[in-house]
């Protein structure tokens, strides 16, 4: 019988041990990773609003799919919308800048897992700067040949963003 129990009590201390220390681990960790991630957007937001410092979170009064955050620059340049969106080969997020006159200012790929080479296009430069001074028609917007849902997943993402800043009130 102490044959079988010695096992047993020291595979379950070696457990209890191992999640104190993950636990132990997260707890440290938790404020950092959040200060990171918060950093990260701030950038991405001052990227997406070119000449914008600091932000003001707007609160949606009727919730939007899709929309992960509204920020209103403070020194009124716009807003900085964070959306997300199915891609081809799963979440898509984007962080779109929107002038208060309406036009994009600028938008980055936050997230995504499309095809290399393919999908992941839609991150460049090259795709991302034919939507910088567009207003919510995209008149003139081009798609990546080899890459359509990963383009219209864009798309559909930055007209999330318009129907976010129609809710807080500048495109009405």
């Amino acid at each position: 019988m102490k044959e079988l129990l010695k096992p047993v009590i020291v595979l379950t201390a070696i457990c209890v041990i191992a999640a104190a220390l993950l636990g132990f681990t997260y707890n440290i960790t938790a404020p950092l990773i959040a200060e990171a991630e918060e950093a990260s957007a701030n950038a991405a937001k001052t990227e997406v609003l070119p000449g914008s410092s600091t932000f003001t979170i707007c609160e949606l009064a009727t919730p939007i799919e899709g929309v992960l955050s509204v920020s209103k620059d403070d020194g009124g340049m716009g807003y900085a919308i964070q959306v997300q969106d199915q891609g081809y080969g799963g979440a898509y997020v984007l962080m779109v800048g929107i002038g208060t006159d309406g036009k994009i200012t600028g938008a980055k790929l936050l997230d995504n897992s499309e095809t290399m080479g393919l999908g992941s296009k839609t991150g460049s430069a090259d795709f991302i700067n034919q939507f910088i001074g567009k207003d919510q028609s995209l008149e003139g917007v081009e798609t990546i040949s080899g890459a359509t849902i990963s383009s219209n997943t864009f798309i559909r993402c930055i007209d999330t963003a318009y129907q976010a800043y129609e809710a807080v009130g500048e495109g009405a």
